[in-house]
């Protein structure tokens, strides 16, 4: 689904994934084990691109619904894969994450039932590093290697499953998959205090008018 001519949402692929379109194509997300002939078909058929043209691939963070596909796509495309550097051992299977009982079992079972790889990131993320023409912002919270996306151009803000927009009102993780509650209230304000114009999240619709607004009333409830 086309968000703007530069950005693209891709349906069927459990977490919302996407394409940025800028001096190279940028994907960010890769949805859940399986998915990633979701992902190159969009791109073939509706942006009439190759799979070699995607140059770079943003994780938003580690959980499997996000990197399911990661180690058949970096086959497929050879694209540079980058992430949070707190998330990278965890990303690469080095390391066990700090999620909630709750999710960790859920990313157990995801594992042993899919074809679910670990794979080592080429780029290390830090605070404002750019990737294309998309700024890092360090967003912890819901994981320590949590990151959102801010093009300051196109007031675009891509923020993993920091926030939601279920079309209706902004809102959080569920309880039960905030890593540490603190953290996210102070990662909400800084996406808040950027004022983006159009904010794409992990889960849910993209919230395209009264952006900000609406980021800075859920912060409020926090």
């Amino acid at each position: 689904m086309e968000i703007l001519s530069d950005v693209h949402l891709i349906d069927g692929v459990t977490a919302n994934t996407y394409l940025a379109l800028g001096d190279q194509i940028t994907l960010i997300d890769t949805g859940t084990p399986g998915k990633q002939g979701n992902i190159i078909n969009y791109l073939q058929k509706e942006l009439k691109s190759k799979p070699k043209n995607i140059k770079t691939i943003v994780l938003t963070h580690h959980h499997m619904d996000h990197t399911g596909s990661l180690y058949e796509l970096k086959k497929i495309t050879n694209a540079d894969i980058a992430a949070y550097k707190d998330d990278i051992d965890i990303i690469s299977g080095k390391k066990s994450s700090s999620d909630p009982i709750y999710m960790r079992f859920v990313s157990r079972l995801m594992a042993m039932f899919t074809s679910y790889k670990f794979i080592k990131p080429d780029i290390n993320l830090e605070e404002n590093d750019i990737v294309d023409n998309y700024r890092v912002i360090h967003t912890p919270g819901h994981t320590p290697g949590s990151i959102a996306l801010y093009n300051s151009d196109n007031g675009v803000i891509f923020v993993g499953d920091t926030l939601t927009y279920d079309g209706n009102k902004v809102g959080g993780p569920p309880s039960f998959l905030i890593n540490d509650k603190e953290a996210l209230k102070k990662s909400v304000k800084k996406i808040s205090d950027l004022e983006p114009n159009i904010m794409l999240s992990g889960h849910g619709k993209p919230l395209t008018e009264n952006t900000s607004e609406m980021i800075r009333e859920f912060y409020k409830t926090l």
